[in-house]
């Protein structure tokens, strides 16, 4: 027999029972890798990832309640819709949230919509001075005023999800006010009009000035005064540099969560009810927060040395006379439509 034949007879003998069972393993376990490859291929490909900017920095109440959201919504659709909260404005700074959320270059965002009343008026309604000053009043303004914001937001293709209060806002200063005249002509840190204009009127020059700039702000002397409920001036350490507070409770800002209203519509109906009730509960977890805040902030800015004080006669009635004014200006400026959300909320008082 020639070699030619001994390769014919060799490849003529059948493979034995262990060969077989050893191809069908092989086979099997490389169906069984690229099947799971597919599949978590897939479910990559079909979760929806979800970027959200926050101008406040991690250890804020704020950052933490949409940290905290973002988690529940995460966990309720098993990671189909995956929102990565980014803080201290790191991927976009305040005053550029809610354009980006509009635009899509970030899919839900949270922001003050009262830094906005440039664009429509009826932004700045939680920050009219006087005007809701307790959590109670603003829940009632809140109540009145959301469908006019929802009806408002969804023309710029924004869908409104929820809302956090802030704290009651004082004002800071680096050095004792005995009187009006002792604040003319500081610098201001304004972060939306109404600030601007609270400025203005007490003969102080407002500059706006984002909350990651604080700190630089405060240490190079560009900010002298602020309006706040305390929670920046505590989180940024700006305490020696602004170590007087005057309580004058004069509105309670809203920070609110929005996210682009082409990704909202995008979502299927069971999801949508699922982010909702997460919405409904973290707006409930913002406000008990904010509350819990109020006095605490005052006890921990007072153990870092700054005097916490209520106004005295003639600081309060200026702090009312602006008040007044700005509320004439805002209503004359808001139309009807604003004058008629004034006076449903009045009627609830």
């Amino acid at each position: 027999m020639d070699n030619n034949d001994k390769r014919k007879a060799t490849s003529c003998i059948p493979t034995t029972r262990k060969e077989e069972n050893h191809s069908m393993a092989h086979s099997l376990s490389k169906t069984v890798a690229i099947t799971t490859l597919a599949l978590a291929v897939n479910g990559v490909a079909h979760a929806e990832v979800w970027d959200l900017p926050s101008p406040q920095p991690s250890d804020n109440y704020i950052t933490e309640n949409v940290i905290w959201f973002a988690d529940q919504v995460r966990e309720a659709t098993d990671g189909e819709l995956d929102i990565r909260v980014h803080p201290s404005g790191s991927l976009f700074p305040g005053d550029q949230i809610k354009r980006a959320v509009q635009r899509d270059q970030a899919q839900i965002g949270v922001h003050v919509l009262s830094a906005h009343q440039n664009e429509n008026i009826l932004y700045g309604i939680d920050s009219v001075p006087f005007l809701a000053d307790s959590f109670e009043e603003s829940a009632e303004l809140w109540e009145v005023t959301k469908p006019a914001l929802d009806e408002l937001m969804a023309e710029q293709n924004m869908q409104l999800l929820y809302h956090i209060p802030w704290p009651p806002q004082g004002i800071f200063f680096d050095r004792a006010i005995d009187s009006p005249e002792d604040a003319e002509g500081l610098k201001f840190r304004a972060y939306n009009t109404a600030t601007a204009r609270f400025a203005e009127l007490m003969g102080m020059t407002p500059t706006l000035i984002e909350e990651a700039e604080l700190s630089q702000a405060a240490a190079t002397g560009m900010v002298q005064s602020l309006i706040s409920s305390g929670d920046p001036v505590y989180n940024h350490q700006l305490w020696d540099y602004l170590p007087h507070f005057y309580d004058a409770k004069a509105w309670l800002v809203l920070s609110h969560v929005f996210v682009n209203k082409d990704r909202w519509d995008a979502l299927d109906e069971e999801t949508k009810q699922e982010v909702l009730a997460i919405a409904a509960e973290a707006e409930q977890r913002g406000e008990q927060q904010a509350r819990d805040l109020t006095d605490t902030l005052k006890s921990r800015l007072s153990d870092k040395g700054v005097s916490i004080n209520q106004p005295n006669e003639e600081l309060q009635a200026e702090f009312e006379r602006i008040g007044e004014v700005m509320q004439k200006e805002w209503l004359e400026k808001a139309g009807e439509e604003g004058q008629r959300l004034v006076e449903e909320y009045r009627a609830l008082q």
